[in-house]
């Protein structure tokens, strides 16, 4: 079966573009360079340790997904590309680490243009529908593993196939397709009604059997990176620096890549970004991760960082506190998953008081047409800037911080 080809009028949904477009570059002389996890923040082509090249893969196919363009159309105009910046044909590719030996490898060839195409484009697909399936599980909480379209199918995804499994079982962590080099499986989302209707359907012989069951492949392989010897496990039929939710690994990892942006950028490029990360499905899929995660929802006024006295620029929320905000409160002081995105408001435009407390302050502001409390602590002597609280507030709980404030300047007054 030839590889699916987008169609006509196919417009690529945004979550499939922004997850490609925000990879940062990362050159390499082997796939191994780079973690299964690093793969959802990093782009990379193994052999390609020219800026240049990874810069001209990247843009190529950042353009490709962004128009629906197949990959006989692509390949077409990457060769070309390739001829432009004089790497077309065998060339020899020198190790920057010195570990390996020198390669002899030909970016242009058709297979390998291919499998570059192929797993990006799959990759992203996949980290899409994730970010969908997470933003529609109320209506659409299950998903189905569906059978492969490759005509050489590996055994051990044809005995997922049928598999349904809440959209946050711990097994898609691992088993969200593609799951290996060429792997064409997919997921479709479906209802409760839908569930319980597959399941108790007969499967036809030779037909497909739909089950709850956890797929049981035996115990996973240990995985040795030949280049940096980290030692890993990967499930049984795998294909190593796979055993990953791209969509899930991007969640997680793509904190990780904000930091690093925000260390170098300045104020207004920090803003803008936490002003993306904050307005996406990102907050809400990281309130679900079972391990604490941080996300960057402000940057700190100079007027808050002066009062703390530490030297973070960032204000950060914790997953945990963000579920248990959002359990908490409802009504006037509900909190959403949208609510983060007003951090920065009521940060820049809010009141801080000083409740006698040293190293935190409250800031009352309002923010999308309601009065709001955050309350920012100085963390490790000032090196991160944490909100521990954020909710709705009342006028009355403004009054009786600020009568708070006024005791304890009174105390600091008498003892001077």
């Amino acid at each position: 079966m030839a590889d699916p080809q987008p169609r006509r009028g196919f417009q690529t949904p945004p979550e499939v573009t922004s997850y490609f477009a925000d990879k940062g570059l990362r050159p390499s002389f082997s796939i191994q360079d780079v973690t299964a996890e690093e793969h959802a923040y990093a782009f990379m082509v193994s052999k390609a340790t020219e800026l240049e090249l990874t810069t001209a893969f990247k843009t190529s196919i950042g353009r490709a997904l962004a128009t629906g363009q197949g990959l006989d159309t692509w390949r077409r105009d990457m060769t070309d590309e390739l001829r432009r910046i004089g790497w077309a044909g065998p060339r020899t590719v020198t190790d920057p680490t010195g570990q390996w030996s020198p390669a002899e490898v030909d970016f242009s060839d058709p297979r390998r243009l291919a499998t570059i195409f192929w797993s990006n484009v799959n990759s992203a697909r996949s980290a899409g529908q994730w970010e969908r399936a997470q933003r529609t599980k109320a209506a659409l909480p299950f998903a189905l593993y569906v059978r492969t379209a490759s005509t050489d199918p590996r055994k051990e995804h044809l005995g997922w196939v049928g598999t349904i499994l809440p959209i946050d079982h711990d097994w898609w962590k691992t088993h969200w397709p593609p799951n290996g080099w060429g792997c064409k499986c997919s997921i479709r989302m479906i209802t409760a009604r839908e569930r319980e209707r597959l399941l108790a359907s007969e499967p036809k012989p030779g037909g497909i059997r739909y089950t709850e069951e956890v797929p049981d492949d035996g115990p996973p392989r240990i995985f040795t990176n030949a280049r940096t010897g980290e030692v890993s496990e990967v499930p049984a039929g795998i294909d190593p620096g796979w055993q990953t939710n791209p969509g899930l690994s991007r969640a997680r990892t793509l904190v990780t890549r904000l930091r690093e942006r925000l260390a170098e950028a300045g104020e207004d490029d920090a803003r803008a970004a936490i002003a993306a990360i904050t307005a996406s499905p990102t907050p809400r899929v990281l309130a679900g991760l079972p391990e604490t995660v941080f996300l960057p929802v402000a940057v700190a006024s100079p007027k808050l960082a002066t009062e703390l006295g530490g030297i973070a620029r960032i204000v950060e929320v914790s997953n945990t506190t963000m579920r248990a905000k959002t359990d908490k409160h409802g009504g006037t002081r509900a909190v959403t998953a949208a609510s983060w995105a007003l951090v920065q408001e009521v940060v820049d435009r809010g009141r801080d008081v000083n409740e006698g407390h040293p190293n935190h302050r409250s800031i009352f502001g309002t923010a999308g047409g309601g009065l709001w409390q955050a309350v920012v602590k100085a963390a490790d002597r000032g090196r991160y800037y944490i909100l521990s609280t954020f909710h709705g507030a009342k006028e009355r709980d403004l009054e009786t911080a600020l009568r708070k404030e006024r005791e304890f300047l009174k105390k600091q007054a008498q003892k001077e």
